[in-house]
């Protein structure tokens, strides 16, 4: 059995990795490959090697306050263990209980499996397995929301292609590809609605903002930032509200529809514990004190220090393991944590570490282009629809000045991580791709060789992902 697991598997799923490209290189030479094609070919890459890393990665590696599955521990597999050993919902007041203040719609779910598992005679450690598979489904739906509504967007050709790439390939979705808390599951119903948001500014069908309402009302069931997307979808309402103005009373049934749908659903759990428990309805636990993690460094210089040394190393710095000084800017601790986490990768191998350098440096470089985008893609009235522009644009504001917040108000090293952002995924994936089609057959030469270099970097990154998690399977 160990023969097949640790030699055999592996390269039958690195033949799998590669196929979409020899299939694609087929295709190419035939004068067959679409845009269509390609960006399917892609995304299946980006599904075998989340089922890669799903397959190799344990229950106690880069995961997140999880804990035991076999006792209430305050984290996530106490959350489960607890829903599947009483079967009701908590009837104790959550702050007692570290993790236990989530919604709980991804610890049911789990609770649900382990329980049909285990009554088939499964050891639990399987279980685990399978919900660690079941979050590969997550993180593979996200990338098809996105790769959907990229082609709602309009985007064609080169810029298609380079935008499915990022959420296809993105190292943070491949991650929590194998998570067992609830970053996941809520990440992909953001896009969800993200994606039937789009939709429903081209269709304006009561179905599609049936599909937003339920979207974002079961994404904040299993976690409740979630609610960020709704003044970024609020603001498309408005537009397209007033766009369509005479036809008033349609929208206002659709909005009446809407808030019937979502905020019984979203607001449930928080309603529910301040109404039982007095629990206020934007609660989270406060930092343990004298925390190992904690961040000492004073608000101001944490935003303003771009200072060269934290540039060493690719990976996140934690003083209390021994590193030279605690990651504390975070901007520069969300483009390392994006890329690997929390953890450091391939202590023994130079080679693969600069692998992880590389990674690292064009997907930084990645991310100020698409942050610029975002900025630039105003400039020409049509590069996008004024509603898309305000979707991506307020989204990127809410979500990034969220996290900024966050990091300030919760001072530890944890809290700068990419699994609070989620959406800035798609929202960089679709700026960058609208930049690229805007401006790609510019006359200007400099914008030119912008556009080129922003497509050979997006490559280059998707490369370096694929490679990098593709050696974790023999270099853990």
């Amino acid at each position: 059995m160990d023969i097949f697991v640790n030699i055999v598997l592996p390269n039958v799923y690195t033949i799998m990795l590669f196929s979409p490209a020899i299939y694609a290189l087929y295709l190419y030479r035939e004068k067959r490959l679409t845009d269509d094609a390609a960006c399917k070919l892609i995304i299946m890459t980006g599904i075998v090697l989340r089922i890669m890393y799903a397959t190799y990665t344990n229950s106690e590696t880069r995961q997140h306050d999880v804990y035991s599955f076999e006792e209430m521990n305050g984290g996530h597999g106490g959350y489960i263990w607890y829903l599947m050993t009483n079967r009701h919902l908590p009837d104790f007041d959550p702050r007692t209980c570290w993790q236990f203040y989530h919604p709980p719609l991804h610890h049911i779910i789990s609770a649900t499996v382990l329980t049909i598992i285990t009554k088939l005679g499964f050891e639990l450690k399987t279980g685990i397995k399978v919900l660690q598979f079941i979050s590969t489904i997550w993180s593979s739906l996200f990338a098809v929301f996105a790769y959907l509504a990229l082609k709602r967007l309009g985007l064609k050709g080169n810029a298609l292609k380079i935008s499915t790439l990022i959420p296809a390939l993105h190292p943070t979705l491949i991650i929590l590809s194998g998570a067992l808390n609830n970053d996941m599951l809520s990440g992909m119903l953001a896009m969800a609605s993200l994606y039937f948001t789009i939709r429903w500014s081209q269709t304006k069908k009561l179905s599609d903002i049936i599909f937003i309402a339920l979207s974002i009302g079961i994404g904040m069931f299993a976690k409740l930032t979630v609610g960020l997307v709704a003044p970024a979808v609020a603001a498309v309402f408005l537009v397209i509200f007033i766009k369509n103005i005479k036809q008033w009373k349609k929208y206002i049934v659709q909005f009446i529809v809407f808030g019937v749908i979502c905020v019984p659903i979203g607001m449930f759990w928080p309603v529910r514990n301040y109404i039982k428990f007095s629990v206020p309805l934007n609660f989270v636990p406060a930092c343990p004190p004298n925390s190992e993690q904690a961040i000492r460094t004073d608000p101001i210089t944490r935003l303003l220090d771009y200072s060269i040394y934290q540039f060493a190393s690719p990976f996140i710095q934690w003083g209390w393991k021994g590193a030279p000084y605690d990651e504390c800017n975070p901007v520069i601790a969300l483009l390392k944590n994006a890329m690997f986490d929390e953890g450091t990768f391939f202590t023994s191998s130079i080679t693969l570490q600069s692998l992880c350098t590389l990674l690292f440096f064009s997907a930084a470089i990645c991310a100020v282009f698409a942050a610029a985008a975002n900025i630039i893609i105003w400039r020409k009235r049509e590069t996008a629809a004024l509603e898309i522009k305000l979707l991506l644009t307020i989204m990127f504001a809410v979500v990034f000045g969220n996290y900024m917040i966050f990091c300030i108000n919760y001072s530890e090293i944890c809290t700068q991580n990419m699994r609070y952002c989620l959406p800035l995924i798609f929202t960089g994936a679709a700026s960058y791709g609208l930049f690229i089609q805007r401006y790609e057959n510019s006359t200007n030469p400099d914008v030119l060789v912008i556009v080129n270099i922003m497509k050979r970097l997006a490559v280059c990154a998707a490369c370096l992902s694929t490679a990098v998690y593709t050696a974790l399977i023999y270099c853990p």
